[in-house]
This record gives structure tokens, C-alpha cells and sequence, in this order.
């Protein structure tokens, strides 16, 4: 009964983050006490979303293990053409359940929340053509699976996962009809609201204690293709004269990526020490797509425009660890991972760069209960773009000379705090 309902508690709680954007190389409050290194180690209901294999240490007929846990994200940009973020960060909630079936099978069920940062930039200034909000996109992993212990030694694991997004995009576009040199006076602010209710997606896990003291982990996670139909509001400019806008429908698409991360965990009561390595193949995520359908302002159709991305796969490799002292646990773990986005294709969009993370955190056990708490850094690499890639979107016409609008020196970081509770039956 207990776990029927933390399953539907599950299913009732969604989480924020940034569509098409880019992720800190942690999952929930323990994964960022440990910068990220929790693959080989994962051995709580977290387990669901860092290497579901370690599932199976809940296996055990009436076994428990429940995980709530909250973090909030902030990642400060400055941008050098004159514009700021001055949304002030999220909230990423994350919660899980895991149940003993048998003593070598356990079930969970849960909801993952991504730790990236969200924006927000005044649409008349420099960042407008760009992007100018996607504070209120959410996006919600919410998954089921399974751990089973193959032998006392290995485990393997796996999980299905559904993806929910509510994507609010807004940003300007150019009304410029034609052929013709065009000023502000086209600009056509545009906000897309869609949901997409399923975009299925998995992973597999694998963890095997290879000596007493030393545990290799590894894991594999599939992409998401998110896509669906939703509304377009336009406002034409005054300088369109009284054309009218027909039709509201669009399709806003992109692909997050598969992931893979491996761990080798070395373990005593005293310490655990683990070096991972977290690889995101953005590569697949190339472009954003926006398509209009049977949009038009006047007789003029809106073409379907295109977001150019080129991503490339990122790396992150880290190092993390607890020490166990009683009912006491501090931890701290320190992470490098390389950018996904040319610097080309860096704009208010999405602003990343090669980032250093360090982490620090800590909890308390009583009674089959742990309370912990986390907080990380992360500190981004400049980037000055001098050979500008992001397009200025002009729907109404194929520009044969495309003007690129996002030039420039970008600064950010990240800081994440968040708090963990767990429980253990």
C-alpha cells in the first residue's frame, strides 16, 4: 500500500527545465554531493536514474526504499551586446519509491528532474532575437523499472521512461516581407506553447562487484525525440499596414540525447571513493525545428524555420566520494565536462562552454532515515563568438543572406543547493 502510493505521488509532481538546453552532469542531491561520480554506487532508489541496476540492492520480499528531494539551479549570464538573465532560477524536484518483490527482484518508479539553468531576457533588448524566455518550460522524466541480482555479485537493471513537456518558447522574429532591407520596426514578437505527453525513451544498467572492496558500474540511457502540435501567438507589426494573421497551429521539434556513464566504485565502511565518466551525444541534437501550419498574415504564409544547433558530444569525467563516520556522512566530488555547443552556436538560447564543477554535501542517518544536503559550483569557460551561426528567423520570406544576431561575449556559472530526504524499510 505504502509503495502504491509514493507511485502515485510520483505521477503527480513535474520538474523545470530548459528545452533543447544543456544539463549539469549530476542527477539528484547524492549525485551532486559526489559531482556526478554515483554510478557504480548507486544503491538507493536513486538508483532509478543513475545506473538502475543498483535497484537490486532493494530487492528482498517487503524491502523499501523511498527518496525525496529537491534542488534549486541558478545560472547567472551576462551577455556583452547589453543583456542579462534575470530569471532567478528553478526549482528541480526528484522523487522515487523502490520495492523488494522477491530477493532478487525489486521494482521502482519515479520522476527525474535535469539540473539546468532557465532564462529570461527583456524582448526589446539585444538577446530578442535569440530567445527571450523559456521560464515557463517544464520538462518531466517520469520513469518505471526494475533491479534484479543476477548472483550475490551482479546486478543488472532497466527502465522505461515517458517524457512530459510544456514548452513555452518565446522570442522575435523579422515580418520582413520580402527582398527588401528591413529595421525594428518588422520586429514580430513570437510565442510557441505546446505539450508533448509522450516521448519514450529507457535504459540499461549494469553493476558488478569485481573484488570485495570495488564495485564497476555502467549505464546507457536512449534519446528523446520531443515533438507536437501546439499554438503560435503572434503579434504583425504596425509596419505590416492591416494585414491579418490566419491560423495559430505549430509543431516546435528537437532530439535530447542518448547518454551513457560508467563508474568503478572502491568501498569500505569507512570510505567510498568513485571515478566516473558521464557522455551526453548531442551530436544528435542538430537543430530546433519550428513549423507553422497554415499560419498566415495577410497572404503571406509562415514558412517552417530552423534553429541551427551542430552539437557535439560532451564529456565528463569525476571524481567523488563519502566518508562515513557513524551515523555522520560528508561527501564532496569535483567534475570537468566539455561543451556541447560550438562556440559558433552559443547564443541567450543557451549559453555553454567547458565548465568545472565542484561539489560538497552531507547527511544523517537515524532510525532507517537519512537527511543530506548539497550544494555545487560551476564555474563556465568565456565564450567570445566572433563567426556568429544563429540566424535571425524571418518567416515570411527564404532570406538568401541570412543576418546572424548572436556575436559576442558570454559569461555565466552555476550554483545548485538542494536537500535530501530518505527512508529505508
Amino acid at each position: 500500500m505504502r509503495f502504491s502510493l509514493t507511485f502515485a505521488t510520483v505521477l503527480a509532481i513535474g520538474g523545470r527545465a530548459s528545452a533543447g538546453g544543456l544539463t549539469l552532469p549530476v542527477q539528484g542531491v547524492r549525485g551532486l554531493e559526489r559531482a556526478g561520480a554515483l554510478v557504480a554506487g548507486a544503491d538507493d532508489a536513486d538508483a532509478l536514474w543513475l545506473d538502475p541496476a543498483g535497484l537490486a540492492h532493494s530487492a528482498g520480499a517487503g524491502h523499501q526504499a523511498l527518496l525525496f528531494d529537491v534542488a534549486y539551479v541558478y545560472q547567472p549570464v551576462t551577455y556583452s551586446a547589453g543583456a542579462t538573465n534575470q530569471q532567478p532560477g528553478a526549482a528541480a524536484p526528484t522523487i522515487a519509491g523502490a520495492y523488494g518483490v522477491t530477493d532478487q527482484l525489486a521494482i521502482a518508479a519515479g520522476l527525474s528532474t535535469q539540473y539546468t539553468g532557465v532564462h529570461s531576457y527583456d524582448e526589446t533588448g539585444p538577446a530578442r532575437y535569440a530567445s527571450t524566455n523559456l521560464a515557463g518550460t517544464s520538462f518531466t522524466r517520469v520513469s518505471i523499472g526494475a533491479g534484479y541480482a543476477i548472483s550475490p555479485h551482479l546486478r543488472v537493471g532497466v527502465t522505461f521512461t515517458d517524457a512530459i513537456t510544456i514548452l513555452d518558447h518565446q522570442l522575435v522574429v523579422s515580418a520582413c516581407p520580402g527582398a527588401m532591407t528591413c529595421d525594428r520596426a518588422y520586429d514580430m514578437p513570437m510565442q510557441i506553447s505546446e505539450t508533448d505527453h509522450v516521448s519514450p525513451s529507457g535504459s540499461l544498467g549494469v553493476q558488478w562487484d569485481a573484488a570485495p572492496p570495488l564495485t564497476i558500474g555502467a549505464m546507457a540511457q536512449a534519446p528523446t525525440y520531443v515533438s507536437a502540435g501546439g499554438t503560435l501567438t503572434l503579434t504583425p507589426p504596425a509596419a505590416l499596414g492591416r494585414d491579418t494573421l490566419t491560423g495559430n497551429s505549430v509543431t516546435e521539434s528537437f532530439t535530447l540525447p542518448p547518454v551513457v556513464r560508467a563508474g568503478i566504485e572502491w568501498h569500505t565502511e569507512l570510505v567510498r571513493l568513485e571515478a566516473a565518466v558521464d557522455v551526453e551525444l548531442w551530436s544528435l541534437h542538430d537543430a530546433i525545428t519550428i513549423a507553422p501550419s497554415h499560419v498566415t498574415i495577410g497572404t503571406m504564409p509562415l514558412q517552417t524555420m530552423t534553429i541551427p544547433r551542430q552539437f557535439r558530444t560532451s564529456y565528463a569525467p569525476s571524481l567523488g566520494g563519502e566518508l562515513h563516520l557513524g551515523a555522520a556522512q560528508v561527501g564532496a566530488g569535483i567534475a570537468y565536462e566539455t561543451a556541447a555547443a560550438p562556440a559558433s552556436y552559443v547564443s541567450t538560447l543557451t549559453v555553454d562552454s567547458n565548465k568545472l564543477l565542484v561539489t560538497i554535501g552531507g547527511g544523517y542517518s537515524y532510525a532507517g532515515w537519512q537527511i543530506g544536503a548539497a550544494a555545487g559550483y560551476a564555474k563556465l569557460s568565456d565564450v567570445n563568438v566572433t563567426d556568429p551561426k544563429v540566424p535571425l528567423l524571418e518567416p515570411l520570406h527564404d532570406p538568401s543572406a541570412p543576418t546572424f544576431v548572436n556575436a559576442g561575449t558570454y559569461k555565466s556559472y552555476y550554483l545548485v543547493a538542494g536537500l535530501r530526504l530518505a527512508r529505508a524499510l
